[in-house]
């Protein structure tokens, strides 16, 4: 279960990065091409190793064949990944803290 909240989160972070750098540099894009991207983003995450970078370094090819996007786009790509990785490892580490908190509240030993 845990994996594949982490790799919901990836999938929406990739896309939300595609689609915002599609709109400023004045792209095309519709719903079905992102569509299409998305449930191939979503069978390439099964295999993206979980390493820092690793979910964004498996979506390069996706990117550049399906997207368009050139070598500039995809280095903008990589480091905007790159930037949000490290928060989003940081909300799940830190709600994990708090559910075990909450958990040994409840159902610890007395």
């Amino acid at each position: 279960l845990r994996r594949q909240r982490q790799m919901c989160i990836r999938d929406r972070k990739i896309v939300a990065c595609a689609l915002a750098l599609m709109m400023m540099q004045g792209m095309p894009f519709d719903f079905p091409m992102f569509a299409g991207f998305i449930f191939m983003l979503g069978i390439t995450m099964v295999a993206a190793p979980g390493v820092p970078g690793g979910a964004i370094m498996a979506a390069l090819g996706i990117l550049s064949s399906m997207l368009g996007f050139g070598e500039s786009e995809q280095a903008l790509m990589i480091a905007l990944y790159i930037a949000m990785d490290s928060f989003g490892t940081a909300c799940n580490v830190t709600g994990d803290g708090a559910i075990a908190l909450i958990i040994d509240k409840f159902f610890g030993k007395k």
